[in-house]
């Protein structure tokens, strides 16, 4: 939240393009201190997952909302895994260009479409 305030102030709270972000970011950071304690990636890729994907259980949103941080979580995880580089600032300025070309999402089944994409389904006005 902190690095999403830095560079979006609040407009990370709607459901836009900086939420986006934020949610990938999420998962690459949660992945980074795991691997620093158990040295293996995958598990703690894994680990990233489960605690996101709950987190939506837990705190859940209205259906499209919900698909549109499960899918943001795994292109973070995704790009983790693509781009993977300890340097979180590396990784911010990724997901920021990333940010700028998010897609707007209108159904759950465009995300068929969006394999490598952030989406949102609000604009940052």
């Amino acid at each position: 939240v902190k690095i999403s305030n830095e560079h979006f102030g609040m407009k990370h709270h709607r459901n836009n393009a900086t939420n986006a972000f934020r949610h990938a970011l999420w998962n690459f950071l949660i992945i980074k201190k795991c691997s620093s304690w158990w040295r293996n990636k995958r598990k703690a890729i894994r680990w990233a997952q489960i605690i996101t994907d709950w987190h939506e259980e837990f705190s859940p949103n209205e259906p499209l909302e919900k698909e549109m941080d499960l899918h943001n979580n795994h292109i973070g995880r995704k790009l983790y895994i693509q781009d993977y580089d300890e340097s979180t600032d590396n990784f911010v300025q990724l997901l920021i260009e990333k940010a700028e070309n998010s897609k707007l999402l209108l159904k759950k089944e465009d995300l068929k479409k969006y394999h490598h994409d952030l989406v949102h389904i609000e604009n940052l006005n």
